[in-house]
């Protein structure tokens, strides 16, 4: 990967390597049993500038591009998922407010989203509404100089951490979307414990009752919500999904292939058996096929061309499914140790099954870009 890259790019993701193997990785594990990322850990992201990666620099951000975002979720997503959905829900409500929001929104959230001082989340999924947000059923109702948001959220990755939430629901009918402030009179935040991946997320139940939000803290317009707002903002989700798993995968490549090395059965290294072999040789091959997707879909993002919708969906569902598939096998290879808690293996494992259902799941990924891919197909035969 490194032959593709800038030497700005190079430069970083080594700083963000040395970040995730010194600050992540040795206390990974212990996050997840204790279900919470550590405060430090958060402070010093801050401090990093990471929380303002893609922020531009006007705001106090670093104004990376997204080839560099990328790098961050890969390195650190190699030893924490968790950390890497704070990343990922943050920077979607702070590339939110930079193209929909007003020049007031801006000032009073950009700079604080940049140093870390505040934490944003995205307020989508509902108890009946996950990938079909036509179904989302939150209210906001007319009311004086604003609104009365009533509803209920579920599973919003670093609900328990955010202070700020871009809540969607509808006005009159329309999709509308509005930030809302924990502290708000009206909002209950409820901690969601023992789910099966990222578990150190922070993911909770938000809860809106009679909950009055400002006019002046909608996004956009009423109505443009579903189609364009939570579209855009799902992008970056992606690019975070994708290149998170990417890491992931390569941490199962790395920890299963030492021990297939070091490891012997029946008078020969794991390595030497055949099955081993090739789970190992898919495993690599994949990492490499989801590197070159994933920098191609944040290339075409970088240069604003519109194929990059269609190449980060089709990134986030190869990475993804790879990780899901080959964190079995590394599992495997592994045996009981990889089905402990203490070694990473078993939380690739079950955080890998997470990426194929956050940010839009495989199968939804499936009927779009099938459809996509049959299209051009068909215009390609009528060409010949």
């Amino acid at each position: 990967m490194h032959n593709s890259l800038t030497e700005t790019q190079m430069e970083r993701y080594k700083e963000f390597q040395d970040f995730a193997t010194s600050l992540v990785e040795p206390y990974a594990n212990q996050w997840d049993i204790d279900e919470a990322l550590s405060p430090d850990i958060i402070t010093e992201c801050a401090a990093r500038g990471y929380m303002g990666g893609m922020i531009p620099r006007q705001y106090g951000g670093e104004e990376w591009d997204c080839v560099t975002y990328g790098l961050l979720n890969e390195a650190v997503g190699r030893s924490s998922a968790s950390l890497t959905a704070l990343f990922n829900v943050h920077t979607m409500v702070a590339q939110t407010l930079l193209k929909w929001g007003t020049e007031q929104q801006k000032e009073k959230w950009m700079a604080r989203l940049a140093e870390g001082s505040i934490l944003g989340a995205f307020a989508l999924t509902e108890p009946g509404a996950g990938s079909d947000i036509q179904g989302i059923t939150s209210e906001y109702k007319p009311e004086g100089d604003g609104f009365v948001l009533n509803g209920t959220k579920r599973w919003i990755t670093c609900g328990g951490l955010a202070d700020i939430f871009i809540v969607f629901g509808k006005l009159n009918g329309k999709p509308t979307a509005c930030i809302v402030e924990r502290a708000q009179p009206g909002v209950t935040v409820i901690p969601v414990n023992n789910m099966l991946g990222f578990k150190a997320g922070h993911l909770a139940v938000l809860e809106f009752r009679n909950c009055i939000v400002p006019r002046d803290n909608m996004i956009g317009h009423e109505g443009i919500a579903f189609n364009y707002i939570a579209p855009y903002a799902l992008e970056f989700g992606r690019i975070s999904v994708a290149w998170a798993a990417v890491g992931l995968l390569r941490g199962c490549l790395e920890n299963s292939g030492a021990h297939a090395l070091r490891r012997r059965t029946f008078d020969r290294f794991l390595a030497e058996h055949s099955i081993i072999s090739k789970y190992i040789t898919d495993m690599g091959v994949e990492l490499e096929a989801a590197k070159l997707l994933c920098l191609d879909a944040c290339r075409l993002k970088d240069e604003g061309l519109p194929e990059a919708t269609e190449r980060i969906m089709a990134a986030k569902y190869y990475a993804s499914a790879a990780s899901a598939r080959h964190s079995a096998h590394a599992v495997q290879i592994m045996g009981a140790i990889g089905c402990n808690e203490h070694f990473s293996v078993s939380r690739y494992y079950r955080d890998s099954k997470t990426f194929e259902i956050i940010e839009g799941s495989s199968e939804i990924s499936q009927m779009i870009l099938g459809k996509s891919y049959a299209r051009k197909a068909k215009k390609l035969k009528r060409l010949n």
